[in-house]
Order: C-alpha cells, then sequence, then structure tokens
C-alpha cells in the first residue's frame, strides 16, 4: 500500500484525485478511474471528512482499495522567511506556519530559498512529525532539485563563457591533474612466453592534427613528415599514467625553487669580488674588495661615458662613514673619473621602484668594490657553488640553458627610461675577470655566491618530499605499476651502498614505429616564441592549499616552498601538469616570437598544418585484456572518459605530439584504422585468431582501475577536451588587457604585476595579497584576472561557484 493525499471525488464520474507521499517528497496530482465495483467502498471512505486527506491506496488488477483514516491536509503555498519556510493555506486570511528548510526536505541555502515559491503547492497534514506533508509538483521534490541543478548549471557555464570572452581575463596554459589515492602494483607477466589467456598483435594508428603542430628537428619542406616513435611513445605513456593510475616516471624528486630576495642591506661579511680562476664555468679563486662603495649612475655616466659596463675600472675617494641605510655611499658631488682599482658591478633595474615613498624620483646606485691587481685570492667552496646553481636556476635568464662556453652578452641597464650602460646577462656561469657578490667565513673561503646585492635565496621542501611516496618512480621489477608493466621501467637508481648495482629495470611490452605521413608536407618556417624551464616556484599554481592569507610580519610570501604554511606539514604538489588544447590564435599568434623577445630565446622551427595525418604501427605482447584496453584508451581516451562516443560540451579529447604545447601547437587524435591479435595458439599453431573487441578489452580495462583512480577522471575529461577553454584567452599571465595587445605586446607579455599581487606577502601598509590559485580543472570557468602594473595594490577577490 502506498501513503497518499486523496485531493478529490468525482462520485459521477468514478475520478479519484490524489498526490504520493514519497516521504515528503511528493510528486504531481494523478487520478484514476475506479470501477464500479469500488466506487461504492471508495466514495465511503471519501465521506468521512473533508478533503484533501492522508490515506492508503492499493491499485492492483484493476482494483482499488483505498483507506482514508489519516489526518486531513491543507494545500499551502510556500514562500521563504527569513533562513526558514512559511507554509500558507491557500484562500484563508491564515497567516502561516513557519518550518526549517531541512524539514521540509530543502536545503536552507540562499539560492534555494529564494526560489521556493516556483516549487509547487505543499499539502500540510502533520505539522509536529517528522513528515509534516508533501509536495505537489510533477516529478516531486527530487524533480525540482534536479530541475533547479541543471539551471545552476547553465547559468553557471552561461557566466563562465561570459567571463572567458571579458579582455581583462585570461587563462593559464596549464592546469593540474588530481593525483590518485593509491598506485596499485603487482609483478608482471614477464617475456619467456605468451600465456594462454595473454594476447599478442599489432595496432596502426592513424594521427590527424587539429591545429598546426612543430615538426621535429631536422624535417624539410616538402618531404615526408617523421615523427619519432619514442616521442609519440612517450605521449601516449604519460597519457597512461593518468588514466591508469601509473608512477611518476619522469620527476626530479631533488628539485626545490629558488626566489628573489626581499630588498635589505647586506652584512658586513658580504663583499665584491673579482673571478680570478674558473673550470668550466665554476669559480675556483676569486679577489675579494677590500671595501665596497655605492656610486650613482650619473657620476659613472660621467666618468666612462657610453662604454660604462660591469667590470669597468674607476677612481674615488672613498666615504669614511655608512650612511643610514648601513652602507658606504659616495657624496654626490664627489668626483669620480675612469681608470683606478675600483670594479663596477651594474645589475638589473627591473625590480628597482621609479620612484621613492615621498614621490620623488627614484637613483639607481651600482656598487663598486676596491680590488687592487695584486690582492690577495680566496678559494671558493664546493657548497658555494653548489647552493649559487641552485638558487640561479630561478632566474630568468638563467632559464636560457646556456653552457660555459657560451659567447657573453651584454645586457642593457635601463632605469626611468634611460639606458646607464651594460651588464652581463645571466648564465649561471662565470669567466675569468667577471664582478660577484661573496660571503667568506672566519678561515677567509668563499661560502656563498650572488650576482646582485637583492639576488635569490633557494626554497625548503624538494618534490620528492611533497608528492604522495606511492608515486614516486618504481624500482623494483617484480612490483610495478600499470604504466611500468606495459610500458616498461627504466633503472634510474645510483649503485647500492655496497658498491654493487642491480639490474632493476623492467623492457616493456609495447613498440612504437616512427608516425610518418603518407606523401611530401609543405612546411612553415617560423621563429618559436620563447618557452622557458617549467616555474614550479609559482607555489600559488604548483601547490596544493587551504589558506589564502598572505604572510605574517617577518615571513616569506606563502607562495614560496617553505613558507610558514609548510611549517606544520609540507604542501604537496597539486597534480600532473598538463596544457590545454587549444589553437594558438592570431594577430599575433601565440607560437610566433615578437619583436621584444631576446633572440637568445627564439628558436627556429618548421610548422606543419592543421589537417596534417601520419600513420604508425604499435606492436604489443603478452597482454592481457585489461592492459591492451588500457592501451587502446591512452590512444583515443573518449573510449573511457566518454563511453558511447558522447563528447559533451569540452569537445573531443585530444593528445598532444611534438614540441610548443604550452604555445598551443600539436593537439592531435589517433585512430586505431586496423588492428590484429594473436593468443598464443593462433600464433604459433593453428588456432583460430581471436577477436579484436575493443569495448570488451576497454571494459575490462575500466574494471580493474580502482576508485581513487577513476576519481580523477572529470578533472582529465576537462583537460582534454578540445573546448573546454576560451583558446582567445589563453596566455600566460598578462601585463595588459587583451585589447592593449597589439598597441603594448611587450607590455602584454610582462607577468611581473601579477605574481607581485598574487604571491602572498605581507604588506605593512595598502591591502592584503592573498594567494591567488588556479581553478578547478573541473570548473566551468578557468579565467583569472589581468593585473597591470598599476593595479599592484588590488586585492584579487575571486569567487568560485
Amino acid at each position: 500500500m502506498a501513503l497518499v493525499v486523496v485531493t478529490g471525488w468525482d462520485e459521477r464520474g468514478r475520478l479519484l484525485r490524489y498526490v504520493p507521499v514519497n516521504g515528503g517528497g511528493g510528486g504531481g496530482e494523478s487520478a484514476i478511474e475506479v470501477s464500479v465495483g469500488d466506487a461504492g467502498e471508495v466514495s465511503a471512505e471519501c465521506g468521512r471528512g473533508p478533503l484533501p486527506r492522508v490515506g492508503e491506496l492499493v491499485i492492483e488488477d484493476g482494483g482499488c482499495l483505498l483507506d482514508l483514516t489519516g489526518p486531513p491536509a491543507r494545500r499551502c503555498s510556500a514562500k521563504r522567511d527569513g533562513a526558514a519556510v512559511r507554509l500558507t493555506e491557500r484562500d484563508t486570511n491564515d497567516r502561516g506556519v513557519t518550518f526549517p528548510a531541512a524539514s521540509l526536505g530543502l536545503a536552507g541555502d540562499e539560492a534555494t530559498l529564494e526560489r521556493v515559491r516556483q516549487i509547487g503547492d505543499f499539502l500540510l497534514f502533520d505539522p509536529s512529525g517528522p513528515v509534516p506533508g508533501c509536495w505537489v509538483r510533477p516529478g516531486g521534490l527530487s524533480g525540482w532539485l534536479t530541475e533547479e541543478a541543471r539551471r545552476r548549471e547553465r547559468k553557471v557555464a552561461e557566466a563562465a563563457r561570459v567571463r572567458m570572452r571579458r579582455p581583462d581575463r585570461f587563462v593559464n596554459p596549464y592546469t593540474f591533474v588530481p593525483f590518485p589515492g593509491r598506485v596499485v602494483r603487482r609483478e608482471p607477466a614477464g617475456h619467456e612466453w605468451l600465456a594462454p589467456d595473454r594476447l599478442s598483435g599489432r595496432l596502426v594508428v592513424r594521427w590527424e592534427f587539429t591545429g598546426p603542430v612543430q615538426a621535429p628537428d631536422g624535417s624539410a619542406d616538402g618531404g615526408v613528415l617523421r615523427f619519432p616513435g619514442s616521442s609519440v611513445k612517450g605521449a601516449v605513456r604519460s597519457l597512461h599514467e593518468t588514466m591508469a593510475g601509473g608512477c611518476l616516471r619522469i620527476v626530479d624528486e631533488e628539485f626545490v625553487p629558488s626566489y628573489r630576495d626581499t630588498a635589505s642591506a647586506l652584512s658586513d661579511d658580504w663583499t665584491l669580488a673579482v673571478v680570478t680562476e674558473q673550470f668550466n664555468g665554476q669559480p675556483l679563486t676569486v679577489r675579494p674588495a677590500g671595501q665596497v662603495v655605492w656610486v650613482r649612475s650619473g657620476q659613472l655616466v660621467a666618468a666612462c661615458g657610453a662604454g660604462l659596463r660591469t667590470g669597468n675600472r674607476v677612481d674615488l675617494d672613498p666615504p669614511t662613514s655608512k650612511n643610514s641605510l648601513g652602507r658606504y655611499e659616495l657624496p654626490k658631488q664627489a668626483q669620480v673619473s675612469a681608470g683606478g682599482d675600483w670594479a663596477v658591478l651594474l645589475t638589473d633595474a627591473g625590480a628597482r621602484p621609479p620612484r621613492r615613498r615621498d614621490g620623488s624620483a627614484a637613483l639607481y646606485f651600482a656598487a663598486c668594490g676596491r680590488i687592487p691587481d695584486l690582492g690577495a685570492e680566496a678559494e671558493v667552496d664546493e657548497t658555494a657553488w653548489r647552493s649559487f646553481r641552485q638558487a640561479v636556476a630561478g632566474a630568468r635568464e638563467a632559464i636560457q640553458n646556456r653552457t660555459p662556453d657560451a659567447p657573453a652578452e651584454w645586457v642593457p641597464v635601463t632605469f626611468r627610461g634611460q639606458t646607464i650602460g651594460r651588464r652581463k646577462a645571466v648564465t649561471g656561469w662565470f669567466e675569468a675577470g667577471d664582478v660577484l657578490w661573496v660571503r667568506r667565513d672566519q678561515t677567509g673561503r668563499v661560502v656563498e655566491l650572488r650576482l646582485s646585492a637583492i639576488w635569490r635565496h633557494p626554497g625548503t621542501g624538494k618534490v620528492g618530499e611533497r608528492v604522495p611516496s606511492h608515486l614516486l618512480p618504481c624500482t623494483d621489477p617484480v612490483s610495478l605499476c600499470p604504466s611500468c608493466r606495459l610500458f616498461g621501467s627504466a633503472d634510474a637508481r645510483a649503485r647500492d651502498e655496497d658498491g654493487k648495482a642491480d639490474q632493476r629495470a623492467y623492457a616493456g611490452h609495447v613498440r612504437f614505429g616512427d608516425a610518418v605521413s603518407a606523401g611530401p608536407v609543405a612546411l612553415t618556417a617560423f621563429g618559436r616564441a620563447p618557452m622557458s624551464a617549467p616555474r614550479a616556484g609559482a607555489g600559488q599554481f604548483y601547490l596544493s592549499y587551504a589558506d589564502r592569507r598572505p604572510a605574517r610580519k617577518g615571513q616569506p610570501p606563502t607562495r614560496e616552498w617553505g613558507a610558514d604554511p609548510d611549517s606544520s606539514q609540507l604542501r604537496p604538489v597539486r597534480g600532473r601538469k598538463f596544457y590545454w588544447h587549444t589553437a594558438p590564435g592570431a594577430h599575433p599568434a601565440r607560437h610566433e616570437a615578437q619583436e621584444h623577445h631576446r633572440p637568445q630565446m627564439v628558436a627556429d622551427k618548421l610548422l606543419a598544418p592543421p589537417g596534417t595525418t601520419l600513420t604508425q604501427t604499435v606492436t604489443f605482447d603478452n597482454l592481457d585484456h585489461a592492459e591492451l584496453g588500457g592501451l587502446l584508451a591512452a590512444l583515443q581516451p573518449d573510449r573511457v572518459l566518454r563511453p558511447g562516443g558522447d563528447t559533451g560540451d569540452g569537445g573531443p579529447s585530444r593528445l598532444h605530439l611534438g614540441g610548443g604545447k604550452p604555445l598551443g601547437l600539436g593537439s592531435c587524435t589517433a585512430t586505431v584504422v586496423q588492428a590484429q591479435v594473436w593468443d598464443a595458439a593462433s600464433r604459433y599453431g593453428d588456432g583460430p585468431t581471436p577477436a579484436y573487441t575493443p569495448e570488451v578489452f576497454v571494459g575490462e580495462f575500466v574494471a580493474s582501475c580502482p576508485d581513487e583512480v577513476t576519481a580523477t577522471w572529470p578533472a582529465l575529461t576537462a583537460v582534454l577536451g578540445a573546448g573546454t577553454v576560451n583558446g582567445a584567452r589563453v596566455s600566460y599571465p598578462p601585463g595588459a588587457d587583451w585589447t592593449d595587445r597589439q598597441q603594448g605586446p611587450k607590455r602584454f607579455d610582462e607577468p611581473f604585476a601579477f605574481f607581485t599581487v598574487t604571491s602572498g606577502m605581507y604588506l605593512a601598509e595598502g591591502e592584503e595579497r592573498p594567494l591567488l590559485p588556479l581553478p578547478d580543472p573541473t570548473a566551468p570557468d578557468q579565467t583569472l584576472p589581468i593585473i597591470h602594473e598599476g593595479h599592484k595594490e588590488r586585492r584579487p577577490r575571486e569567487r568560485r561557484s
């Protein structure tokens, strides 16, 4: 029997109208025609009292049984009453009864309460009971809640589409797919024999590029385009590791980023020095300065003219006392002449404010150190060199990956629109005669190096300590993750402590031939825009955290690895890094170098057009059905992420091949156009050939993935989708709105203001600067605010639905 509220009885037409209670959820008002034989009993029940009334109803085999012994019900309208819901009986002057939203099956959030009138009438029959009544609406309350959720999703999606078109917002080129909660390791199948329940075979794969693709080095215009099988295998394996819950096969466990120091005076144990001996760019000995004096740029230009640069020698009469900044500063009326034993060090002026706090124009001071030609030399400690290399790795210019034998580049030093002189570009390597800052210990050995007074320092908490331990690379060949079992596992560890080297590698079961075009491909030469090493030190992007508050006084910005939030427990790396699939755009295209890009950062490459297709043969051996399904899923992610081929709003899933992924190059799809499989009986005997049933193989792969892995698939679906983000708004943090890009491309490409405002630094005055994270990859709005140079005091107040 079902509990209902009978709302009406038409004795002449024998029509009974009722609403199901459904535990309070209710439903639409229904009407049934009662048989002649049951009509009398129904009339008697309905005559017990006024309708509507609660009762129990059974409809079976054309018969109707009704028991109306429940309480009467009142048909009420519902409206918001503060944080509750007021039910008022219709067609009366009753003031109504107020109920907590939860007692009527509703959440108490603002949006739900505002739209409670839209649900429908409420039949109130037991105000003090656990089920006070039920809703009158087709589909009941659950149907309305489903409709509301869809309405809100549409509203959020539309708002996201609007925001992603705004000229003052951008989409970061990359995001992160969360790490799985566990990795399932087991012994691989081995290569000794083809087990009866395992398969070998080959796949012919057609790759089609949906956008322009960077051709491999060595390609020629009008020739056959060839991608090495190893590069394709790497891309497929990377996706498989995420989809199947594999280990982090390629990870620098020792990596720690470095950061620029905050402005402060150096202690007395720092001084300038000149490199006197080096080996492969590593300074072995230096000649320290006896005194360091800070000199105005105007005085140095007057002495050296347009030829002023780091390493110039000048002569001056040093002051005898320090100023309020704790340093020796040459009076502005003092004379400086060319020649002498004072070595000049010019450094980048980009981080120096053009004005003082009182609004007056700031001045550029250069450090000059008195270094006699026959002065004593000091040895540079090996630890000083290692610490310097770690710190310099984060410097913008050093990311060019220059080598010790590269020719020195002299960079203009410009301050307040005027060129002061030239300095050596930061390479991370030294030549004899280079000027630098050094710190010596009590024995006189150099224990620390830096290139400027405001230099860089390494963070703390290396990558290996910030990723889940179960995701570190497989090292035991008899206990491998799904990806290492399929693609192989390299032996990357050093010798054991006893000096012995054991073989711990495992050969893979999949081999990728080269991916080759069917005929000649026309290639276009272009200068590729700069691509630097990943800036993992941007902790607001790379690390997971729950607290966005800025640093406390005296603490480094909270974006830094090793900042205060890491004191109790290291913040983990956010996940695996993926680049969005977007076209590089035009006017100008993201992948094309601009006039303001440094020539050393521009690479000459060749570009193949969209629609280019390649064909490749992939062979495999000794795979079970789930492993073969995992390989197919990594080639064609839609088989798993969008069952049945439903591509959803994000568009079909794509992979990346070739270089330039951050610039929108290399998006492509794979299609298995031919396949053949064998088992042991058909390969070595005359047994029947097994059927190639990809849906079965992929189904077994899905069944083999634990819940902790499949929980990451919605994020993976979003990042592989072709239309998840607006490609016209994808960029590394810009320094100007999109409408100003063509007029000021150099300013547009400067992210300094964004990272300054979003780093979580402490400010004694002005608005706070909390961390600003990347949106979750499943969020409909992936945009972030563009922050201009003039907006440094603006605090981003981002709301995410």
